[in-house]
């Protein structure tokens, strides 16, 4: 073997063992490891009490959601008038042209004020905007689509008696649909899951933006135009030396649009904005700035590599001899296929395997085309609506 043979060697194995190893790291041996540091994680002593919150405002950014803003405000409405603190309702309406503003500020009574912006800035500048007016001590957050559970927002409260805690997200329970999406909903459990036991172990990386609080003193304004804003302020109130947790007995439901296209092109969205994250927060990834570096970069970072990991290895082992690499390689071949046929709906959407196999390539392809649209700078800030079943759309 030639000296340049030996160097296409050396990197197709470390392509093949390299990848593989942290593709199974961020999806299994990371989830694991927290899992089990959680469970072995020594019980405290009591926690350092905080006086229970005297005031809250819930902050909502909407755009375009005339037919569905009466309900939402209503709901609120009723949480805020059962919580047992005095409470506000801010709505910030985005560069609505149907209406909205004019209904939210037609609500009965002086507990909902309006901020209408004329142009359409994005949900971060919305939110960043709203808060700004806000008095309460808790700043609730809040998306027009979705209905909390009757008891969620005093679920989330509670969670502030304790000192350490800066911010709360709730538990967001997804009404899984048939088909192509059906992975998607279990993809979401498994994310669920591992928010949860990041929560256990000191705090979530992110939180569910329609169903969120943090104490106001906290909260940073998020940079306009950010896509991520459930990751920005959470990372901000982490690195303020407070903790994030995920509080699953604070319900919020809502469901899957009614066409796979829309969820794949919400997920490239999504995945774009990570890379706008990093771009806009560097400090995140910085282990002596960021306490949670290490779930950050295991939660967050290491999952837009694995789309080239993925074809890293599936190269490699179509290239490399050996029996071990052709099994690897047809294993591939065969999950991959399972996968189509999945999304093509050639297999039956009861199989749990099929549907996992199609939410992690739908995922994977999102995240590298997540990159591209980042680096082409074509990560928008204006809201997309798309079709939601029973619904009238959402962003």
């Amino acid at each position: 073997m030639s000296h340049n043979d030996s160097v296409v060697h050396a990197v197709l194995m470390a392509l093949f063992w390299g990848g593989g190893v942290l593709i199974a790291y961020t999806y299994f041996l990371y989830p694991a490891a927290v899992w089990l540091l959680a469970a072995l994680r020594p019980a405290s002593g009591p926690a350092p009490a905080a006086a229970d919150p005297r005031s809250l405002s819930v902050v909502i950014a909407v755009h375009d959601e005339a037919p569905r803003i009466r309900a939402r405000l209503d709901e609120l409405a009723r949480l805020v008038a059962g919580c047992g603190c005095a409470g506000e309702i801010i709505v910030v309406t985005d560069g609505c042209r149907d209406g909205t503003a004019e209904l939210a500020r037609a609500y009965p009574g002086s507990l909902v004020q309006v901020l209408e912006l004329p142009e359409n800035h994005g949900k971060a500048y919305a939110l960043s905007r709203g808060c700004a007016l806000a008095r309460g001590e808790i700043l609730v957050f809040a998306d027009a689509r979705q209905r909390w559970a009757d008891d969620a927002l005093q679920a989330l409260l509670r969670n502030f008696s304790d000192a350490r805690v800066g911010a709360a997200s709730g538990e967001l329970l997804l009404e899984v649909t048939p088909g192509a999406l059906a992975g998607i909903g279990l993809y979401w459990r498994y994310e669920k899951w591992l928010r949860r036991n990041e929560s256990r172990l000191h705090s979530s990386v992110g939180v569910s933006g329609s169903i969120a609080a943090l104490r106001r003193e906290l909260f940073t304004p998020v940079p306009p135009g950010l896509l991520l804003d459930d990751v920005y302020w959470p990372l901000r109130v982490a690195m303020q030396g407070y903790r994030v947790l995920h509080d699953e007995r604070a319900l919020a439901y809502d469901r899957l649009p009614e066409r796979p296209r829309d969820e794949f092109r919400r997920k490239v969205r999504t995945l774009s904005g990570n890379f706008q994250l990093m771009a806009a927060l560097p400090q995140a990834l910085l282990p002596w700035r960021n306490p949670l570096w290490l779930q950050f970069l295991s939660h967050k970072v290491l999952r837009l590599l694995v789309p080239w990991l993925l074809i890293g290895v599936f190269v490699s082992s179509a290239v490399l001899h050996g029996r071990l690499y052709q099994l690897a390689f047809w294993a591939q071949l065969a999950f991959y296929a399972l996968a189509l046929f999945a999304l093509c709906g050639l297999i039956g959407a009861r199989s749990r395997l099929a549907a996992a196999a199609a939410s992690f390539v739908t995922l994977n392809a999102a995240a590298w085309l997540g990159f591209w649209v980042w680096i082409s700078g074509g990560s928008g800030r204006a809201w997309h609506k798309v079709s939601y079943a029973r619904t009238q759309g959402g962003d």
